[in-house]
């Protein structure tokens, strides 16, 4: 995709790096990281047929949006609850361009809509697993500590 930031900052294009990804009803959701210089907005989750690979949508052409206007995405984790889904996205970090702190976890109640942020006071955030019989989130940081979050249902 096109850098934002340049000529000024990184080149012309920003590369989609796979970072995580999760299956939800059939589907897999890839967190997309960009590169150099990693500018606000540009990472995303994008939905992935397992079947074909195909994650361009056959009328536009054009990739199938599902989470946007992220900065490093790394994770994202389905919540299933009764008919409801929500989405966690973890970014590894939230602040200007390359690695401003702090990391978030963000909880998204449909794909579309506003994130609700649920900690952003993460270091530099790699993983998250959820323990569903407690409701606790460990999330995992570069400098090797593991944090749990309490998650509301």
């Amino acid at each position: 995709m096109p850098n934002p930031l340049a000529p000024g900052l990184g080149g012309p294009f920003s590369e989609a790096v796979p970072t995580g990804i999760a299956c939800s009803g059939g589907t897999l959701l890839v967190a997309l990281f960009r590169g150099v210089p990693f500018a606000p907005g540009t990472s995303a989750v994008v939905p992935v047929d397992p079947l074909t690979g195909s994650h361009i949508d056959p009328l536009t052409g054009g990739h199938i949006p599902f989470i946007t206007g992220l900065k490093t995405a790394i994770a994202v984790l389905p919540i299933r609850k009764q008919h409801d889904t929500d989405y966690l996205v973890l970014q590894h970090a939230s602040a200007g361009p390359f690695f401003g702190s702090p990391g978030l976890l963000l909880r998204f109640e449909s794909s579309g809509g506003p994130p609700t942020v649920i900690a952003d006071c993460l270091t530099r955030p790699t993983a998250m697993t959820l323990d569903e019989k407690t409701g606790r989130l460990y999330v995992t940081e570069l400098a090797g500590r593991i944090v749990a979050i309490a998650l509301n249902p």
